[in-house]
């Protein structure tokens, strides 16, 4: 007796998608066979679903140059077919981020539009640190622009995490270069090139290749170029990347000439345009006090110290300036993180002589990045007349997502507090 007459009531009460499993699940009446991956996995179906559901599918059965024996599958994978199968059959849908790329590749080859439009949903509702590189590569690789450009501006609103994440040295090259390459990723140099240094030696792990400087360097190949180097001081390049053989002699020369100023760019492959980055300012208030006036007589400096729930970037303190126009200022400025100094500004004069120079800003000699977790304290001393002073500062600003907690300093200081004083507010970016 055939499995059918054996289960001649199994029809009953079923719904269609049921019924569908339950022919695929137990072969019943299946009349197309597939070999499925490389080792040529038997799969049995039935054409009239297929058919039904997919236009390549109708076209391999039932059109002119319809298919007689076993078709060969051989570039998709037993269990990703099944996924596709049992998404034409009765709808499931059955996968994860480690197999999604594969799914996708079956559903964008043989035209099933719904299930390609069901995993760019997925996709799009699951980018995170984790999987915002996995997810770009299947973007890339099936040119979905709006999921792609998604990846995109959550790599540069804040990329250092992202570099961090554990999927992160499992990159493609391809996708690595794509990245790389972003003039709008705003992320330290030296913190790329290390990165790269540790892809790289990944790699040669993978192939079993010893990690030495040259395989590390053939390796790299032309993403090497990609590093703006010239950004760097003389003494970041010096120190952290000249004490390794992964540049040449000829490189490192031609980069610190250009370093220094004395060099034609155009002699060398490496890239010199700068990475862009949309500055903003984090405001504790601009309210000045007309009232009173803040003075330096004492050479305390004024402090105030803060946290962040976000990865950003620092890169200057804005000021109260002068009472009077013109004013010259003597200033020094600090930047520490949980008490450890981590950006000097040295002593150096400003003048201003406009009167609208009510504020001036302070930059850092590079950017600082800051991150959640972590108390900073910022650290100015000023030599010179009296300056505006603020009052009723906010003790809590957010700005492009970032919030911005402030505290007084418990230490020796001119008076700043987290309510009044000076630092209105800080140069940052994402």
């Amino acid at each position: 007796m055939s499995l059918a007459e054996n289960s001649k009531n199994w029809r009953s009460g079923l719904s269609l998608a049921e019924c569908n499993r339950y022919m695929l699940t137990h072969q019943i009446h299946c009349d197309v066979t597939f070999r499925v991956g490389k080792e040529g996995k038997l799969v049995r179906a039935h054409k009239y679903v297929l058919s039904c559901r997919s236009p390549v599918f109708d076209a391999m059965l039932y059109g002119d140059l319809a298919e007689s024996d076993d078709i060969i599958v051989p570039d998709i994978e037993p269990s990703s077919f099944d996924v596709l199968l049992r998404f034409l059959y009765c709808g499931e849908v059955n996968f994860s981020l480690d197999t999604v790329t594969s799914v996708l590749y079956a559903a964008d080859k043989y035209g099933v539009d719904d299930l390609v439009t069901t995993i760019k949903s997925y996709l799009d509702q699951n980018i995170t640190n984790e999987t915002v590189l996995i997810i770009l590569e299947s973007a890339k690789l099936f040119n979905l622009e709006d999921l792609l450009k998604k990846c995109k501006n959550f790599i540069e609103s804040d990329p250092f995490p992202v570099f961090q994440s554990s999927s992160a040295l499992e990159v493609t090259k391809e996708t690595l270069t794509y990245i790389i390459s972003l003039d709008s990723l705003v992320m330290d140099e030296l913190e790329i090139y290390q990165f790269l240094i540790k892809w790289s030696e990944n790699q040669c792990d993978r192939v079993g290749m010893e990690k030495t400087d040259q395989n590390i360097r053939a390796v790299m190949g032309d993403l090497i170029y990609s590093i703006r180097f010239h950004t760097m001081n003389l003494d970041t390049f010096v120190k952290d990347v000249c004490n390794r053989e992964i540049l040449d002699a000829q490189e490192k020369l031609s980069l610190q000439q250009v370093i220094v100023g004395s060099v034609d760019k155009e002699k060398t492959k490496f890239k010199f345009e700068e990475r862009t980055c949309e500055t903003f300012c984090v405001l504790r208030g601009e309210r000045k006090d007309t009232e009173r006036f803040w003075a330096y007589s004492r050479s305390l400096p004024d402090c105030i110290e803060f946290t962040v729930n976000k990865t950003v970037r620092i890169h200057g303190f804005v000021m109260w300036g002068g009472r009077s126009i013109p004013y010259t200022y003597t200033i020094q400025g600090k930047l520490f993180a949980n008490s450890k100094e981590v950006s000097t500004v040295p002593v150096q004069t400003i003048e201003k002589r406009e009167s609208s120079d009510i504020k001036f800003t302070i930059p850092l000699p590079e950017p600082v990045r800051l991150v959640p977790g972590v108390r900073y304290r910022t650290w100015v001393r000023l030599e010179g007349p009296e300056s505006w002073r603020g009052q009723n500062y906010r003790s809590s600003v957010t700005e492009h997502g970032v919030e911005f907690v402030f505290y007084a300093h418990s230490g020796k200081t001119n008076g700043t507090s987290h309510t009044r004083g000076q630092f209105p507010g800080f140069v940052c970016s994402l």
